[in-house]
């Protein structure tokens, strides 16, 4: 009788380990199939993402960083590829003894439907002319030249301008984008060049795996 009883328990104990067992590997599983591709830290509820017709990717950059130089132009491939389903903000932020004028210019011109331009042309002064754009004699001098001296002038005197320039700080901290650039998609996840390899490149590899693999995430 003392038998039957071990042998039972013996079963019970058996039936419980692996009733446990499969408790933890099932979840795994379902866990596996929602995740989305590609290498990233997840911020907010992946849940989220489900059955999203357009991305939105908020780009954090600095115009001192050599990787959102080059992001500049490989961002066009995401563009080009998934046109209308990707939203892209731009947050330029500074740190440092850097000053506020290259990201007030930024703003100053995305009212005037010149950003890209002047973005570009902050950049290329910067890094192909070797020039410390954040001086406000070189926004000032660039100003001249694409004719819109008044506009920088009085734009940096206004506080809307003001007021943009530190939304973008306040987002970069609530982020902690403390590496350039940090790419956050609709607030869920956050992709750095060191987070996707190390590269722009890989980066950039990496934001089109993501997006791809969001939008087809039903």
């Amino acid at each position: 009788m003392i038998l039957c009883k071990d042998i039972l328990k013996k079963r019970f104990l058996e039936m419980l380990v692996v009733l446990v067992a499969g408790c933890l590997i099932f979840p795994s599983f379902s866990l596996a199939e929602d995740r989305i591709k590609g290498k990233y830290e997840v911020i907010g509820s992946i849940e989220k993402l489900r059955g999203l017709k357009q991305v939105e990717m908020y780009e954090f950059f600095n115009f001192s960083c050599g990787h959102c130089y080059k992001f500049l132009e490989t961002s066009k491939k995401l563009q080009a590829k998934f046109k209308d389903k990707l939203y892209h903000k731009k947050y330029p932020i500074y740190w440092g003894e850097q000053t506020a004028f290259p990201s007030k210019a930024f703003y100053i011109t995305d009212e005037l439907g010149m950003e890209e331009k002047f973005t570009q042309e902050l950049f290329d002064t910067n890094f192909k002319l070797q020039i410390n754009i954040f001086q406000p004699r070189v926004i000032q001098r660039l100003s001249q030249l694409y004719k819109i001296e008044q506009e920088i002038k009085d734009g940096m005197k206004s506080p809307s301008i003001e007021a943009k320039v530190n939304e973008a700080l306040a987002l970069a901290n609530k982020y902690n984008a403390n590496e350039t650039p940090t790419i956050i998609l609709n607030k869920v996840l956050k992709i750095t060049p060191s987070i996707s390899g190390g590269t722009t490149e890989m980066m950039t590899e990496n934001l089109e795996l993501i997006i791809e693999d969001i939008l087809s995430y039903n």
